[in-house]
């Protein structure tokens, strides 16, 4: 028999509301698992060794986000973008969005090869290139601008194509007599003509040193999408603080009770601190639900709820991005860190079967502002589906 113990550790913008009471199913057997039983309960939990952003389904519904130009000029880039149903998530989060939760920026290409294959055979394969200039590479690099000109074949073929021709100096030198020219973006270059160590030194710097790294999706940095969540910079969180079994699942006949309040439930809204805060359902609308039990004696779920994030919307997101999706992102809980929201997506009362779905949020720095986030409104992500007398991994707190 598995221990349990042992496995836990293991491990103004316009949006519309979207709708998932209806979303295909998923397999628990897609996602990477560890399954565990103990007497008359069992669970799948997830193996974030092997969970990656390549590996996760794909998300279940369209959606976008338009950002007005004033809030991109607050920002410093733009972080609009808009994604299909069936989209994968690496095309959709960009480094930004999840920075907090799991400090991406802090590595580099080299600090990847260590860990995934990483096959970034030309310039264009390394996304963040493209929103650089000769200016922000000597800045994110400084010994680049002790190098001649013609050292590094992608500043020079820049240069000569802006009119300036002096090879043999120094690149710093050559900022200094040409401030123009030190502001153009590398994307004028056709970067898939230039190999990575075309510009020297560049694998063995952090992303965050970059111009406007934020801005580059997960499928930018070669390998990215492949390192396993476990060995994230900052590793996702294991969820074992607390554990609850499912004791039985009610559909959407269900409605809210007014003697119901918050205190009877786990899930809820997400605050500015990264606390699950529990939100009762409003009296009389629609409320699918599962209820937990304790799974040690005494632990004080008995009677808990997690609401269905099908049947209630929540405050969401906070600073200049909250009104993203009316403000609102389904009901759910922080189970495993701010990375994303785990959310109940429906209920079949007859089969005792919960489903769950992860939802993603985008976040920005903006300066004088401070840091800001859109409600968790990208997803869902389809989660392992949870049965009666199955585990329920609720995270730390509640």
């Amino acid at each position: 028999m598995i221990n349990l113990k042992k496995i836990l550790l293991i491990s103004s913008v316009t949006f519309t509301l979207l709708n998932f009471a209806l979303l295909p199913r998923v397999s628990a057997q897609e996602i990477p698992v560890i399954d565990y039983s103990e007497g008359k309960y069992k669970g799948k939990i997830p193996d974030w060794s092997r969970i990656n952003f390549e590996n996760l389904p794909a998300v279940q519904q369209p959606g976008f986000l338009k950002v007005p130009s004033k809030v991109v000029e607050k920002i410093g880039y733009d972080p609009s973008r808009s994604w299909v149903a069936g989209q994968r998530l690496d095309s959709i989060v960009k480094l930004g969005d999840v920075d907090e939760a799991f400090k991406i920026s802090s590595l580099s290409l080299k600090d990847l090869s260590k860990v995934v294959p990483v096959s970034a055979g030309t310039l264009e394969d390394f996304g963040l290139i493209q929103w650089q200039t000769p200016q922000s590479l000597v800045k994110a690099i400084p010994q680049l601008g002790q190098l001649k000109v013609n050292e590094v074949k992608p500043l020079s073929d820049l240069f000569l194509q802006a009119g300036v021709s002096s090879r043999n100096i120094s690149i710093s030198q050559v900022l200094g007599r040409y401030p123009k020219v030190a502001k153009l973006p590398l994307s004028e270059l056709s970067l898939s003509q230039y190999g990575m160590s075309s510009i020297p030194g560049i694998e063995k710097i952090p992303f965050k040193r970059f111009k406007q790294w934020q801005q580059s999706f997960i499928n930018q940095v070669p390998g990215l999408k492949r390192l396993p969540f476990a060995q994230m910079p900052q590793s996702i969180k294991a969820g074992a603080g607390v554990v609850g079994i499912n004791s039985v699942v009610f559909g959407t006949s269900e409605r809210g009770d007014p003697r119901i309040n918050n205190n009877y439930f786990v899930s809820g809204r997400v605050n500015r601190r990264g606390v699950t805060v529990p939100v009762a359902c409003k009296p009389g609308s629609e409320c699918s639900y599962l209820e937990l039990g304790d799974f040690i004696a005494g632990q004080g779920l008995y009677g808990k709820r997690w609401a269905s994030g099908s049947s209630q919307k929540v405050k969401g997101g906070f600073g200049i991005l909250s009104k993203v999706n009316g403000g609102k992102e389904p009901t759910g809980r922080l189970v495993y860190g701010s990375g994303f929201k785990v959310v109940m997506t429906g209920a079949e009362e007859s089969a005792g079967r919960a489903d769950f779905g992860l939802f993603f949020r985008i976040c920005a720095h903006i300066p004088f502002h401070g840091r800001s986030c859109t409600p968790y409104f990208i997803g869902p992500i389809p989660w392992i589906p949870v049965r009666e007398n199955d585990l329920v991994i609720l995270g730390i707190g509640r």
